[in-house]
């Protein structure tokens, strides 16, 4: 592979990277949007935005697909040699490119860092919140299961036994 191919393939990926980076943004925004969903306890937003963030997703999966394809077809027209299931850094690709192209790769790739850490963030947010909503549904449905405090009964050994009996008409009316 010449060097203006390398060129070309460095040029394409930075805008990849660039298109990542948006892409990875419109998840963070979609994120945040589900966050307020969720306190709001709009379960059919919710349900859209996780619909939305799949396909999202999807898109995503294409296109870094495509970043490591163009990375590889990179490293092979620079002649690097790479153990096999080793990955070479950006920053050591970038390197062995000359000005623009290592400049505007390296650009890329920090904007693309700052927006994977800001979605990491929203991430365990989102992460966080949902555990609390199960633990939170999960009692309130061990309530609504075990017939609540003070439903001990005597059994057939006169001996007090919890009641297994579910009061769900009581927990509601």
């Amino acid at each position: 592979m010449t060097r203006p191919s390398v060129d070309i393939l460095a040029r394409d990926l930075a805008r990849l990277l660039h298109d990542l980076a948006a892409m990875y943004g419109e998840l963070a925004t979609m994120m945040s949007e589900k966050l307020e969903a969720i306190r709001a306890a709009e379960t059919e937003r919710i349900s859209a935005i996780t619909a939305q963030e799949a396909t999202l997703a999807s898109r995503v999966r294409e296109r870094d697909g495509l970043r490591r394809q163009i990375t590889q077809r990179m490293v092979e027209g620079l002649g690097l040699v790479e153990p096999p299931g080793a990955r070479i850094r950006l920053s050591e690709l970038a390197d062995r490119l000359s000005e623009p192209r290592r400049s505007q790769l390296l650009s890329a790739a920090e904007g693309l860092k700052v927006v994977l850490q800001d979605l990491e963030k929203l991430r365990v947010v989102t992460t966080l919140v949902s555990q609390e909503m199960l633990k939170h549904l999960g009692a309130v449905l061990v309530s609504m299961t075990s017939g609540g405090p003070g439903n001990d009964v005597y059994g057939r050994t006169g001996q007090k036994q919890r009641s297994n009996v579910a009061h769900v008409f009581e927990a509601v009316g």
